[in-house]
């Protein structure tokens, strides 16, 4: 089926997740990893003898897991084109750790990415390929940590079991209707919610009837894994009734106001049935009091930033709430910040200083928080080598942390150290090669070292500008801007054949190597332009 000018992701529009409403999202092809009866029983599972099936093998997994590694590049070029993403490294740092901590529970094979959305509503998402994705909205409408897991834990029930994979071919046929206009309604929420409900309503209908059945069983299997994969984790079951709950409360207050509702969310509720068997479930577990919750300043830390970098909290808000939060203490140093009130923001740096912390893992993420905080409002004041003073000794403590590599190199940028930058961002671009921001950053190294170089080392100056036409090809590939690379490259390639002709066979500089890649870089843009879904 071709889609035109859709982004592949699943969407919903409505203060209700998709991920919770009936809808199984679409699954990698990794192995999963069986739970062995004495873990199963230890942790407090259902059943004892449960275990995550071994489903499918041989050459057709093979084939399978690289289209769904296509799919899975794809949406992410598809994401970063139109979807309204959140780019906030600490914060991503905290959800990845999250996500990643409960797949490795059911899956050998890490999730591609996770994707923040900029978006109010309670959503989530998982879709061939690996790639991941949580709105905003979900973790400042949660209560604790562990419901935001309860979300994440949902979605990898839904990637280990495979459940897209084991549909008839009618049903993937009506699926991919669905997602079709969930996709598109993207695009449409970043400036109309009520237009992105709309898109989303006609290509839904058709496939509903289709969905059903198959829909609720598969819900019913996400929540009951979902919870064991939490506990398996160190997080507590209970909370996703608890996060059922909060739902439901938000359906019942759409519908009393007369809010619009997308169509599945009357064929596929979350009815009172699956709140009870949840609930019911979730009483197999041992009960975990409220000073045991996982990780609380750091939930506190990431639900008030979210706050804040979403524009969805006042400066009442964040003084209301300060006198017992330190995580809102923290966003109003922020915002304070971002208004340009540096003293009343440095006022508040200095309470914080002074926070008394037992959990390790809540310390390492308040610390780096409160650096990275710091560092950002000096460098909104230009104080760029503070920036770098305050964060370089987490880089240093922490060096496999991508949210202090992204700050420093901005320090860097401004300080001039073009050269550091490069070292800095290389090995993330490497490993995550879809990270639009890292490949940003490399790109204006080169530029600014071709532009120092220009009169002192022509050859140097050349070769970076040819490297900063590369990484910005590469981000525009990344944000589905396929034509825009191509003319990138294009020009990276002028520019190194004209520099070859001018220098001559003298100079020692060998052009072929360079063109070789930029060669290789311009086949990568063309098959990625040709993918259709």
């Amino acid at each position: 089926m071709r889609f035109v000018k859709v982004t592949y992701r699943c969407y919903c529009t409505a203060a209700v997740p998709l991920l919770l409403l009936g809808l199984p999202l679409m699954a990698t092809a990794a192995p999963t990893a069986a739970i062995n009866a004495t873990s199963a029983s230890a942790i407090g599972f259902d059943n004892p003898n449960f275990s995550l099936p071994e489903l499918g093998s041989g050459g057709g997994r093979f084939i399978e897991a690289n289209q769904h590694k296509v799919l899975g590049e794809w949406s992410l070029q598809q994401l970063g084109k139109s979807a309204p993403l959140l780019n906030d490294p600490w914060s991503q740092e905290q959800l990845e750790s999250l996500a990643w901590q409960i797949n490795a529970q059911a899956r050998s094979q890490a999730p591609l990415a996770l994707m923040v959305i900029n978006n109010a509503s309670i959503n989530a998402f998982a879709i061939p390929g690996g790639v991941m994705g949580i709105h905003t909205g979900t973790v400042i409408d949660a209560n604790s940590m562990d419901e935001v897991a309860s979300v994440i834990a949902h979605e990898v029930a839904h990637l280990s079991q495979r459940h897209y994979e084991h549909r008839d071919e009618a049903s993937r046929k009506a699926l991919m209707m669905q997602i079709g206009g969930l996709l598109a309604a993207i695009a449409a929420s970043a400036a109309d919610g009520d237009a992105a409900a709309a898109v989303m309503m006609g290509s839904q209908t058709a496939a509903l009837n289709a969905q059903m059945a198959f829909s609720r069983s598969n819900e019913r299997e996400a929540d009951r894994i979902g919870m064991q994969l939490m506990a398996k984790a160190g997080y507590d079951p209970r909370a996703m009734p608890r996060f059922f709950a909060t739902l439901n409360q938000k359906t019942q207050l759409n519908m009393v106001k007369n809010a619009y509702l997308p169509s599945f969310i009357m064929t596929h509720p979350l009815s009172s049935e699956r709140l009870s068997e949840a609930q019911s479930r979730a009483n197999s577990y041992a009960t975990v009091g409220l000073h045991n919750q996982s990780d609380p300043l750091t939930f506190d830390l990431l639900k008030w930033r979210l706050k804040v970098l979403s524009n969805q909290v006042t400066e009442g808000d964040l003084l209301a709430a300060a006198k017992q939060s330190t995580g809102a203490t923290m966003a109003l140093a922020f915002w304070y910040g971002k208004q340009g009130r540096y003293n009343e923001a440095a006022a508040q740096f200095s309470k914080l200083k002074n926070t008394a912390i037992s959990s390790t893992k809540d310390k390492m993420a308040f610390d780096v928080l409160l650096a990275i905080s710091q560092g950002q409002v000096a460098g909104m004041q230009g104080n760029w080598q503070r920036t770098e003073s305050l964060i370089t000794p987490y880089y240093n403590l922490y060096p496999e942390r991508r949210d202090t590599k992204m700050l420093l190199a901005d320090a860097w940028l401004q300080l001039g150290k073009y050269n550091e930058v490069i070292s800095l961002m290389k090995p993330l671009v490497q490993s995550r090669e879809y990270d639009v921001e890292a490949l940003f950053r490399m790109q204006r190294a080169y530029e600014l070292l071709a532009t120092s170089n220009r009169q002192s080392n022509t050859t140097l100056s050349q070769i970076s500008a040819v490297n900063a036409l590369r990484y910005r090809a590469k981000g525009e590939l990344w944000q589905g801007e396929y034509n825009d690379a191509l003319v990138s490259l294009q020009q990276a390639k002028t520019l190194v054949q004209s520099f070859s002709k001018a220098s001559g066979s003298s100079s020692g500089f060998n052009s072929r190597p360079l063109l070789a890649s930029i060669d290789s870089e311009v086949a990568q843009v063309k098959t990625a332009k040709e993918v259709r879904p």
